[in-house]
């Protein structure tokens, strides 16, 4: 699957999270993706795991931080400003989610550049976002993740297809799907790019969907100007075999 969609879409960054694997198959993985560069952080166990490839005739990457969810660098390319680029896959648990939320807000003190981040944030900003799951819990996460994106300056920046990016269950009864991925940038970065564009591709191999960005939207443009793409996706190592 994998491997299918970066034929497809050929991105020079590609972002993979919760890829539950680790050590010396990890290291295997990476090797037949097949990117010049690239910096990983492994699974705990069989707990998430983030993987960040790049093609380094395109862009020059400078890692600036990671840990197990978040992996930031820094991108530079020839001729342009460098930005930051923050990998995210948040843990499910709240109060370890949280600590990711204080960590990106020093990162953002910090750096007073262009800013995007993209991935799994496992919360939504409305129930709106959100189907087949409900209660007060649920509203008092979305209300907090709402506050800390406005708190931080960051901006949603949309997206084209499918509603939601995440999927579990088959019946009427068990089903429920939510947009638990997206791209936030601050408004430096949304003006750097203007037309950059996000579409959530169709679900594959996992109950998430690959997502891509594109820095200068999705009309046809040269080879020479290929757009910076970001695909945030399920991995499992027997896709590469």
């Amino acid at each position: 699957m994998i491997k299918e969609l970066i034929r497809i879409n050929k991105p020079n960054v590609l972002a993979l999270v919760e890829t539950h694997i680790s050590g010396d198959t990890a290291r295997r993985v990476c090797e037949k993706i097949g990117f010049p560069g690239h910096v990983r952080v492994d699974a705990q166990g069989f707990s998430g795991g983030i993987w960040l490839f790049w093609k380094d005739d395109i862009v020059s990457v400078n890692p600036m931080a990671t840990n197990n969810q978040h992996i930031t660098v820094e991108i530079n390319k020839i001729g342009e400003t460098p930005w930051l680029f923050s990998a995210i896959y948040a843990s499910p648990e709240s109060s370890v989610r949280h600590d990711l939320w204080a960590e990106l807000e020093e990162i953002k003190r910090n750096y007073s550049g262009p800013w995007l981040l993209g991935g799994d944030f496992n919360d939504t900003t409305s129930m709106s976002e959100r189907n087949g799951v409900g209660g007060s819990e649920m509203q008092r996460r979305c209300r907090l993740f709402s506050e800390w994106v406005n708190a931080n300056g960051l901006i949603d920046l949309g997206f084209s297809g499918s509603p939601h990016t995440w999927f579990r269950g088959e019946s009427e009864g068990t089903f429920k799907s939510a947009r638990l991925d997206r791209f936030l940038a601050t408004d430096d970065w949304r003006l750097k790019f203007e037309e950059g564009s996000v579409k959530h591709l169709p679900k594959c191999g996992s109950d998430h969907c690959p997502i891509i960005l594109s820095t200068c939207g999705f009309a046809p443009i040269p080879s020479a100007l290929r757009p910076f793409r970001f695909q945030a996706a399920w991995l499992s190592h027997k896709e590469f075999d």
